[in-house]
């Protein structure tokens, strides 16, 4: 799971570049800006989830080894 999330958020970051890079480049492109705001958002909540699940699970090893 955490490596799709991890995979998932590379793409739609690269994605939410791709389409910030037409919407900067092109005339035509108004919807582009929104859909490159959309995948940076994506890109921003997968990555999120990703270190919080990450850090949470090397918190509980660090407890349950001091425990002992």
């Amino acid at each position: 799971m955490k490596h799709l999330l991890w995979v998932v958020g590379l793409i739609t970051l690269c994605a939410g570049a791709w389409f910030t890079y037409k919407y900067m480049y092109t005339v035509e492109g108004k919807s582009d800006l929104v859909i490159a705001a959309v995948a940076f958002a994506i890109s921003l909540i997968c990555w999120g989830t990703f270190f919080f699940m990450r850090f949470r699970e090397e918190g509980e090893q660090d407890i349950s080894i001091t425990k002992f």
